[in-house]
């Protein structure tokens, strides 16, 4: 079967139509190229194909960088080139903005997209371990199943000697055993490279970040991109007023770090919390729901900082911000499709989208940051 793919969706795949005007997602595949397929799952609403041939094939497309790329399910952009990469995810995050999230773009201020380097970025990462056969590595594309790894090029370069030398992975994967980290018959060990050295869980590492020193371990959230990190925090305190500030979704203390000190920061996870008490020694750290904050605090504040999941924030979250009477909300995002139904939310609460700025983290990957700044409309 032949199809033309219209443009790049959410996930990476190409989008393209079927006889019948079916949606048909192709992983591999590129917009405007002609390609053959073949349908492997069809629901009443879409499609999922393998990408069988590639028929005209887009002038954006290129060889992979990684020779583990067909198999390794960890990267979904490498055959599209960086540039087109980036026009790909602003496109997609500003569709979102106007389709789900109701904005008028014509009345926004869509800044420059902010990049960095192409490869050896990520100094966080998940390894999967085969105890039995000393096997360290990712999982294969849609499936369960380790693929052995001896260099991966988005990561750092503290983390491929370890997988070109896996004796400390295979150490931590044993420690890891009886703790239930793993899919099926893998362990699971996370990794984190510090300024010094590696810590693989619960020993603390430290990380120079914009000038300040961050102490984490693996076992908590820490942006995998250091490089872009900083400039993302630069561009959040720039934005912040002189004012009172909160930080919701405090994490170790990223963006409490850098705040006027008596910022409340809150953060539900007690590890996270612990870290933020070394990292933002000047803020005031509260443990709990997000969602629960507004119950106990009802004074005003006049600049929100949020940093949610992916999954976004919860139902009550906007309308419970709201009565803080923030002038500003800095809404730091993962997740474009979360974003885009929490904006709407935004909205109806009397907060108008000043300005939107793409934030390329995670580059041959669909993988996205943003950051919204909201005002209170008059």
């Amino acid at each position: 079967m032949q199809i033309k793919i219209d443009k790049l969706v959410e996930g990476g795949d190409g989008l393209g139509r079927l006889d019948n005007n079916k949606a048909v997602f192709v992983p591999g595949a590129l917009k405007d190229e002609i390609v053959e397929i073949s349908i492997i799952k069809e629901t009443k609403s879409h499609a999922k194909a393998h990408l069988d041939n590639i028929v005209s094939a887009s002038i954006h497309r290129v060889e992979p960088a990684c020779s583990y790329y067909d198999e390794c399910g960890g990267c979904d952009l490498q055959h599209l080139e960086i540039s087109e990469q980036v026009k790909s995810k602003q496109e997609l995050l500003l569709n979102h903005l106007e389709r789900f999230g109701k904005l008028d773009l014509s009345t926004i201020k869509v800044e420059e997209t902010v990049i960095d380097r192409e490869f050896g970025y990520r100094n966080r990462v998940r390894f999967h371990v085969d105890l039995n056969q000393k096997r360290v590595g990712f999982l294969k594309y849609g499936s369960k199943e380790l693929i052995e790894i001896k260099h991966c090029p988005i990561l750092v370069d503290a983390l491929n000697y370890e997988l070109a030398n896996p004796v400390n992975i295979l150490k931590a994967a044993r420690n890891n055993m009886f703790n239930n980290r793993g899919t099926g018959k893998y362990i699971e060990v996370p990794a984190f490279a510090g300024d010094n050295k590696n810590t693989y869980g619960k020993e603390k590492v430290s990380i120079n970040i914009h000038n300040h020193e961050f102490i984490v371990n693996a076992n908590v959230f820490f942006q995998s991109n250091p490089k872009m990190l900083e400039k993302l925090i630069e561009y959040v305190i720039s934005n912040v007023g002189d004012g009172s500030v909160m930080d919701l979704y405090s994490g170790v203390g990223t963006f409490s770090a850098f705040l006027k000190e008596g910022t409340i920061s809150v953060e539900k996870q007690s590890d996270c919390l612990t870290f933020s008490k070394i990292n933002a020694p000047n803020s005031i750290p509260f443990t709990g729901e997000v969602e629960n904050w507004g119950k106990r605090r009802k004074d005003s504040v006049e600049t929100i900082v949020v940093d949610p999941p992916r999954t976004g924030l919860f139902e009550n979250v906007p309308h419970m911000l709201s009565s803080f009477n923030a002038k500003r909300i800095i809404y730091v995002s993962c997740n474009p499709v979360t974003l885009s139904r929490d904006l709407e939310k935004f909205s109806e609460e009397g907060y108008k989208v000043k300005s939107v700025k793409l934030f390329d983290f995670y580059p041959q990957t669909h993988h996205m940051e943003s950051v919204v700044i909201l005002d209170r409309a008059n």
